[in-house]
């Protein structure tokens, strides 16, 4: 009998003219109803794969991708714990049905008040489970998973006049390791990892990229100086966050993060009219939609400068003669002659 139960929990057992024999157990409180319908989706998928087309269970996919991705510095922080919410809660259902996941996603966190960016978490990993199903060529085509609208974006960048108080308020061993963020703009755990031998003809070797691809960053005058005495930090990982905390409260910048030293670095470069094919490059983006976020930061530049000149009654406005515009006072920073 291919439906029995066992115990407390019903299992199928079905055996195949060729002598395989698949056997699965359903979890408790599953009714023998549950147990006939698993036992036609598993001859379903065996006839379908006999004709090149199977339809693989979510928990299939995320095993083969979870081989790249558990190398990403997201996996650890976040990822990984959310791919877990998603094989648990949808793994045996089919990459046929992502977008119904999806539908059910962005309803469940309607109910439970999920903030719009928790949810396109989730989404996003059905997002790229369908693309890589196609790359695959386990689904023919990948659906359009759309993202819930109410994301609220954050974007700060610091003028030179805030970095140079932030650093000033900063511990002696941390100062340098600030300066160094908005030169470079690298990653916190990219500049942490760096040694003296990382620094090759002008460029910082960067081997644990956030995408898991090494890059070479090149490096203004000033940070190379801070590279050539600071290297390697005089300082432990563990008391970053707490000295950086003691930094910007001491600076009265309480809402500045560490990732934002990196948004003031790309907001610098595009400000000064950087290609953002470049600007990409350097902070090591894998898409250039990612980098598009610091053309806001720039733009507000622009239209602060413009409101900066003067109104004269009936001639409209006129430049002033020896004000700089807040871009080039920016981009004035970046070699760090601005600080």
């Amino acid at each position: 009998m291919s439906v029995r139960k066992k115990g407390n929990r019903w299992e199928v057992r079905v055996r195949f003219g060729d002598g395989r024999r698949v056997e699965r157990r359903l979890p408790l409180g599953a009714s023998r109803t549950d147990a006939l319908a698993l036992e036609a989706q598993v001859r379903g998928d065996v006839v379908a794969a006999s004709l090149g087309r199977f339809d693989y269970p979510l928990k299939t996919a995320l095993d083969r991708w979870q081989i790249d991705a558990q190398r990403l510095k997201s996996w650890q922080r976040d990822l990984r714990y959310r791919a877990g919410v998603v094989r648990e809660t949808y793994g045996e259902r089919r990459l046929s049905e992502l977008q119904k996941i999806a539908d059910g996603i962005k309803e469940a966190g309607a109910k439970a008040d999920l903030s719009a960016a928790g949810v396109n978490r989730y989404l996003a990993i059905l997002r790229r489970l369908g693309r890589l199903a196609q790359r695959w060529g386990w689904l023919e085509r990948a659906p359009e998973i759309e993202f819930v609208s109410g994301e609220k974006s954050r974007s700060v960048a610091l003028t030179p006049a805030q970095l140079r108080r932030l650093v000033e308020n900063a511990d002696p061993r941390l100062a340098p390791m600030i300066l160094f963020a908005a030169l470079s703009g690298m990653r916190r755990g990219e500049q942490l990892a760096l040694s003296a031998d990382s620094i090759v003809d002008g460029q910082a070797i960067v081997s644990n990229s956030k995408t898991a691809r090494p890059r070479a960053v090149p490096l203004p005058r000033e940070a190379l100086r801070i590279a050539k005495k600071h290297l390697p930090w005089a300082i432990k990982v563990a008391n970053v966050r707490k000295l950086f905390d003691e930094a910007r409260e001491r600076a009265r910048l309480p809402h500045v993060r560490w990732h934002d030293i990196r948004r003031t670095y790309g907001s610098w470069l595009v400000a000064g009219g950087a290609p953002l094919h470049a600007v990409r490059d350097l902070l090591g983006h894998g898409d250039v939609r990612t980098t598009s976020i610091y053309l806001a930061t720039a733009r507000q530049d622009l239209r602060d400068a413009i409101e900066a000149l003067p109104k004269i009654p009936g001639q409209g406005r006129v430049k002033k003669k020896s004000t700089k515009s807040n871009a080039d006072r920016n981009t004035g920073g970046v070699d760090g002659a601005g600080l």
